[in-house]
């Protein structure tokens, strides 16, 4: 099992050579130690940049220099994932308010006590491993959801690129209100695909004269409430009032978003010869 690696920053050269000693002794790797906050910070990048960036900082919270140890440990958390503990000779109310805001993995108080050193120092790089395990679940699954995402959207596009190049006009009604066309119910209908969505559903019936909107209205009705599921009927459709189209038609119940809904499929057979359509008055 690969020694949990450690940093020390103490700036008492005596404690920081016999903390380095002893923990060498219980079997840790110590990659430097260091007496100032910004010298420490050097040596932490130069440690990351090799890809050696310790697990735990042993971090004396009273340092001389421009940086204190919870400075020092603020910066460090900003850009590694160091597992902190902080080494104190005080226990005031302040220091302890100040530090807490660095999420430590821990506490040792001066004098050191070397079992419980080697106790903190187990426990925090355990709380740090289960950390960035939980900090890689999380982006693993980030990345599972922008895949899924983006898998679905794919679908998406690749059925409303065949709905649109159908040779089928489709049209969804849900509660006498128009919620879904294609582009071949536009083209059919002579109506922009968007505008389509505008128009009522009893605007589209009106487009039939009035015996086909009888028949219409009547299927509606009974697929509503579920007398009937599937049906094909001839219908014709009077576009500006004027050309009359001849539409093979196709009604089926469905569920729209978890709400009953009819849906229509349209099928232009005006160009077909030989029909045995009969005009109905």
């Amino acid at each position: 099992m690969k020694p949990i690696s450690i940093y020390i920053v103490e700036d008492e050269l005596l404690i920081s050579a016999s903390l380095r000693a002893q923990l060498q002794h219980f079997g840790y790797e110590i990659l430097g130690a260091s007496t100032r906050g910004e010298s420490s910070l050097n040596e932490i990048e130069q440690l990351s940049i090799q890809g050696r960036e310790p697990e735990i900082i042993l971090m004396d919270i009273h340092l001389r220099g421009e940086l204190d140890g919870i400075e020092t440990a603020k910066k460090i958390n900003e850009k590694y994932n160091c597992g902190i503990i902080f080494l104190t000779g005080q226990s005031s109310k302040e220091v302890y308010e100040r530090s807490f805001k660095i999420k430590p993995f821990g506490y040792l108080l001066k004098p050191i006590d070397m079992e419980q050193t080697k106790m903190t120092i187990e426990i925090a790089a355990y709380q740090r491993d289960l950390e960035l395990k939980n900090i890689e679940y999380q982006q693993n699954l980030e990345i599972l959801v922008t895949l899924r995402t983006q898998e679905k959207n794919e679908i998406q596009q690749m059925y409303q690129t065949i709905l649109d190049n159908s040779l089928m006009g489709i049209m969804i009604a849900s509660y006498e209100k128009i919620v879904y066309v294609n582009k071949k119910c536009g083209d059919i209908f002579e109506v922009n695909k968007d505008e389509f969505l505008k128009i009522s559903y009893w605007e589209i019936i009106r487009m039939f004269p009035e015996t086909d909107q009888q028949i219409i209205i009547a299927l509606s009705e009974k697929y509503f409430e579920n007398m009937i599921k599937s049906n094909t009927i001839k219908l014709r459709t009077r576009l500006n009032h004027v050309r009359i189209k001849w539409l093979e038609t196709q009604i089926d119940t469905v569920e729209y978003f978890e709400k009953p809904a009819i849906c229509l499929t349209f099928f232009d057979i005006s160009n077909f010869q030989n029909n045995q359509f009969f005009e109905r008055s």
